[in-house]
């Protein structure tokens, strides 16, 4: 399920756009304050969502005097139930999505209710939620079957006895079982964020590949056009590219695979008819670092998930999947100038939208996170999505401007903004803070995309080698995006489930029309003696009246 990505679509599929902050305690609509953990800026949108009058509950933007409804949030229209919106930072919400649950609230009158809401279609966590539920099931039954015989005879009751001990005992090994399977979806989130792709063997993975070029010798007479890159030479093998001719000259170098070497190969341009002169040498560099994730095949299509350790030593998580999902679970990183800010930047002081060739992808893709080189004061910065058309022109897709913290490395988390297939991201200065690029060659060969201004449609860009802007990105798979909101949750399973002590069977329940926030997880738990209901989450699906049943 793919998230809108401009406001029109926001508005008709009833997703506001994100908010900074949320609140977890009732707060003064009036003047600056730390919310969760964090301090509230001027024109940061908070969502409040715990006031001790349900009424004041909503979208506002944070001021330094009285703080009003923000202009997305501010109607009944606006307001109605299944309306969603994704936190950025916080303590304890970042990253997490509210949904809005009351039906029509008349603004400033009726309760306005806000709850966490998970996604039902994340495949993966339902299925494992009902796979618990199936291995939990024979516990249940058994726990029934007990109690029914024990009324009936002595003998039947220690009988019972033993087999709840060994029912114990099963609950145990599923609980760690369960505990694994959390681990595991860890490890999975954790690729979704440092993921380096799929490589054929592990000793590829944790070798040298070719990383990127040195300077460009751009020659001359050769035929205008994208080409394959050719390699010869060297010890090794695996790599792949294409290269820019404009102007007859070699302008641009992109490695799509980095290969597998120990010597590095040397470029050939000669699929460009009649030119003469262009060069540069190839860089290698180590395709997955430590700390980092790749897959590799484990066995005829399946691959598995390793983590590099200290000593470059290729570790497996266990994690599984086909190579069709890859393309879904993973991550990769966008930006090649080193993040300084003002230490060795020079400020950007033009209104041009900076764009990065590396951020184009054949997949829908999120920006989940955006660090720039920013000046001591916060700021704001403009996110543009553009399609890249067939003549090399660049057409507006969507746009939206985000707060930046004070930096000299401003790191912006939490974001779920979709690229979609075909498109590339650019950053535009707003004037609302100071904006970094370094001055000379952009590193690995690398070069930007600028247009003067934002583009509209079919907009032409400039190609560049130097002065690059200082934004690095990383963009996450469809899955990874869900996987983050269920981690939440899965976290919460291991605390529940423990090691040690009998557990229930959760149940995925539909309490109302065949929407996300009409879907509950619910946990059954037998217990061999009396309890206390302490929580109940529900979908948006049931009346806001809802207190317990038993």
């Amino acid at each position: 399920m793919s998230r809108p990505a401009t406001a029109a679509v926001r508005l008709l599929t009833g997703e506001r756009e994100p908010v900074r902050l949320a609140t977890t305690a009732d707060i003064l609509l009036h003047g600056l304050q730390v919310i969760d953990g964090m301090p509230a800026e001027v024109g940061d949108r908070v969502l409040v969502k715990d006031q001790a009058d349900p009424t004041q509950n909503g979208i506002y933007t944070a001021s330094a005097g009285e703080w009003f409804r923000a202009a997305d949030a501010r109607t009944t229209r606006t307001l109605q139930k299944g309306t969603t919106v994704h936190t950025q930072i916080g303590s304890v919400n970042a990253d997490r999505v509210f949904e809005f649950i009351a039906d029509e609230p008349a603004v400033g009158t009726d309760a306005i209710t806000i709850a966490a809401s998970v996604s039902p279609d994340i495949a993966d966590v339902v299925e494992e939620v009902e796979a618990l539920r199936d291995e939990t099931q024979a516990l249940k039954d058994a726990a029934e079957a007990s109690a029914g015989q024990a009324s009936a005879s002595a003998a039947a009751s220690a009988a019972n006895a033993v087999q709840t001990t060994a029912d114990r005992a099963a609950t145990n090994s599923d609980a760690v079982a369960a505990a694994a399977a959390v681990i595991s979806a860890q490890a999975a989130r954790d690729a979704s964020l440092y993921g380096k792709g799929i490589f054929p063997t592990t000793a590829a993975a944790i070798g040298f590949g070719v990383a990127g070029n040195g300077a460009i010798t751009p020659g001359s007479g050769g035929a205008n056009g994208t080409f394959d890159l050719a390699f010869t030479g060297g010890t090794g093998s695996g790599a792949a590219g294409r290269f820019v001719v404009a102007g007859g000259s070699l302008t641009q170098i992109l490695i799509t695979a980095p290969g597998s070497y120990t010597v590095a190969p040397r470029f050939r341009f000669g699929a460009a008819a009649g030119r003469a002169g262009a060069a540069a040498a190839a860089v290698l560099g180590r395709n997955v670092d430590v700390g980092e994730y790749f897959w590799t095949e484990v066995s005829t299509g399946s691959l598995g998930l390793f983590n590099v350790g200290i000593g470059s030593v290729a570790v497996d998580t266990g994690v599984r999947a086909s190579p069709a999902e890859i393309v879904l679970i993973s991550s990769k990183i966008v930006g090649p100038v080193p993040i300084t800010g003002s230490v060795g930047g020079t400020m950007i002081t033009n209104d041009s939208v900076y764009f990065w060739p590396g951020s184009l992808s054949t997949v829908d893709e999120y920006l989940a996170t955006l660090e720039l080189g920013f000046g001591a004061v916060p700021g704001t910065a403009h996110i543009v999505i553009a399609h890249v058309e067939g003549d090399g022109t660049l057409s507006l897709v969507s746009e939206q401007t985000i707060s930046v913290p004070a930096g000299p490395s401003s790191v912006v988390s939490g974001l779920s903004i979709l690229k979609p297939a075909g498109s590339v991201m650019g950053v535009q200065r707003t004037g609302a803070g100071s904006w970094y690029y370094t001055v000379g060659p952009i590193p690995n060969g690398e070069v930007e995309w600028f247009t003067a201004a934002v583009p509209v449609s079919h907009t032409a860009k400039t190609i560049g080698a130097v002065n690059g802007p200082q934004w690095k990105a990383t963009f996450t798979g469809e899955v990874a995006v869900k996987a983050r909101a269920a981690y939440t949750t899965a976290n919460g399973l291991v605390s529940a489930v423990g090691v040690s002590q009998e557990i229930g069977w959760p149940t995925l329940v539909n309490t109302g029309s065949d929407v996300p926030g009409s879907y509950s997880v619910i946990m059954q738990t037998p217990a061999p003696a009396d309890g206390y209901i302490t929580a109940v989450d529900v979908g948006a699906g049931l009346a806001p009246a809802l207190r317990s049943f038993m």
